[in-house]
């Protein structure tokens, strides 16, 4: 099995004169990348680290990032990629569990960060100088005999964070082999392909914008200032065929007007991660890219990126319905078992996605963090999690004939007044509204103790009257709002997702201003 940095030399040897990455004022061809990484790992290679040390990188678009993120993976050691925007507070703790050995950090950015690495030991390395004379002759270093074994680390992700500290996730070079293998072909990936790099390099979809290009060939396109916002700019401008995204990207674009039909004509391949997405979403997109194939994918990091798609339609008319107006997640990938389980653990047709297989990372960075994460794991900390153990995806899922519908997070389930509630179920049912583009729904703590929902929407400037008057007609009334507020965009968080930490601060925050506009008015 050729691991995935195998590839990329593959690649850099039979076409180096193809492009590798397009970053808008400069080119470099897969030859050039080559060398650049090969003088990059030598510097590595000079620290005397045992093979398999985990390396930080600060997560930034800059070409001298991604040189030194093959030149990790070149001096055969692991990835941890850092949030260049992630207070260092956020950071440390990720140093500390992933027990960093050293971390390319740019010069000229975070020396507070800096600071922190050195006092905790770790070797802090400027980027790789891109730009200096002679900064591309070829090292005196092999490529070959590196980039580990198929059973070794490649990157550590850490998640989120959002329901507490963050989990470092261990991916492997075998799972993203498995995966690689699966998408090359299935999205034509290769010479000529020019994809898109949308993510962040700290969340994992950037996996298939990297390596899905330098393992076959194709060119990585990075966006320039504002062009992540601009699809339809960034797309017909920088001439990508490959788009991959979270739908909030396609949903800011719409609200702002730069999602027009025919927009993207040159557009052949859509995918759309992280989040559910939306029909209106995907018709606008189609409308706006009509010559672009389009498929919605799900997966979490602990699966490799993704582990089940499903196309849409070319005639949208054809989408199957679905009880929350999203698109299914379709089918999860060969190779792959799956089972969706009720409360108790049975088969059932709705109930939480199970999926093992060769995609599923072997346990978390801290043994404690598998507790309760695996169905046929003994559950003790630090007993290692084998191949038999199915990976507890906790979103809830139902079967509706051979595919999949994501209902939302298990966690997002509430129970109020009684009723048990999906958030996910109500964020649907106020985005059916016609003025409203978006939406985002969370559980906060009233002032007597008790429990409301919050729903934060976009879109045009109507009463949250006119919205309650729509979901008395619509929905239960256990499923309205208490409170409702009209924002230009919902904040996302570092991986482009809706944040819902912060909207979650933003409701209580007008809970506590009412609270003392009500005192005030006592007072008085």
């Amino acid at each position: 099995m050729l691991t995935p940095w195998q590839r990329f030399v593959r690649t850099a040897r039979t076409s180096p004169d193809a492009t590798a990455i397009d970053m808008g004022d400069i080119s470099l061809s897969y030859g050039m990348l080559a060398a650049l990484v090969r003088r990059a790992a030598a510097r590595l290679d000079g620290l005397g680290l045992e093979a398999g040390s985990r390396i930080g990188l600060l997560a930034t678009r800059q070409l001298e990032t991604y040189v030194a993120y093959l030149a990790i993976l070149g001096a055969r050691h692991v990835v941890v990629p850092l949030g260049a925007d992630y207070p260092v507070d956020a950071l440390v703790p990720v140093a500390v569990m992933a027990d960093l050995r050293a971390a390319f950090v740019d010069r000229g950015l975070r020396g507070d960060l800096r600071v922190a690495l050195t006092r905790r030991n770790v070797a802090v390395l400027d980027l790789p100088d891109c730009t200096a004379p002679g900064a591309a002759e070829v090292a005196d270093r092999p490529l070959d005999g590196a980039g580990g074994e198929a059973d070794d680390t490649m990157y550590v992700l850490f998640t989120s964070g959002s329901t507490g500290r963050p989990k470092g996730v261990p991916i492997t070079n075998r799972n993203v082999v498995h995966y690689l293998d699966r998408v090359v072909p299935r999205y034509e990936l290769g010479p000529g392909a020019r994809m898109s790099q949308t993510f962040a390099l700290t969340f994992d979809p950037s996996v298939f914008d990297l390596f899905g290009a330098w393992t076959s060939g194709a060119t990585l396109v990075v966006p320039r200032n504002r062009e992540l916002l601009l699809p339809a700019v960034y797309a017909t401008a920088r001439r990508l065929t490959h788009w991959f995204s979270v739908p909030s990207l396609a949903a800011y674009a719409r609200r702002i007007g730069k999602l027009k039909p025919g927009s993207m004509p040159d557009l052949r391949w859509t995918k759309f991660i992280g989040e559910p997405l939306p029909v209106d979403i995907a018709e606008c997109w189609h409308r706006a890219a009509p010559g672009s194939v389009i498929e919605n994918v799900y997966g979490p990091t602990e699966l490799t990126v993704s582990c089940t798609d499903y196309r849409l339609p070319r005639d949208l008319a054809d989408l199957p319905e679905t009880s929350n107006g999203t698109v299914p997640i379709g089918q999860v990938y060969p190779g792959l078992e799956w089972r969706v389980v009720d409360s108790g653990g049975l088969p059932a047709e709705e109930g939480e996605l199970l999926i093992r297989g060769p995609q599923r990372f072997g346990g978390y960075v801290v043994p404690e963090d598998d507790v309760g994460r695996f169905a046929g794991h003994t559950g003790t900390a630090g007993v290692p999690v084998d191949e038999t153990a199915w990976y507890r995806t906790g979103d809830r899922i139902r079967r509706s004939g051979d595919l999949l519908v994501h209902l939302g997070r298990l966690d997002r389930q509430v129970k109020l007044s009684g009723y048990r509630i999906e958030l996910g179920d109500v964020e649907a049912a106020v985005r059916r509204h016609p003025a409203v583009t978006d939406a985002a729904v969370v559980v906060i703590t009233d002032e007597q103790g008790g429990t409301e929902l919050f729903a934060a929407w976009c879109g045009e400037d109507v009463s949250d009257e006119v919205i309650r008057a729509y979901l008395r007609d619509h929905v239960p009334a256990h499923m309205i709002p208490h409170r409702l507020l009209r924002l230009p965009d919902l904040p996302v968080n570092a991986s482009g997702k809706t944040d819902y930490l912060q909207l979650s601060r933003l409701a209580a925050d007008g809970v506590r201003a009412r609270e003392g506009e009500r005192a005030v008015g006592k007072a008085r």
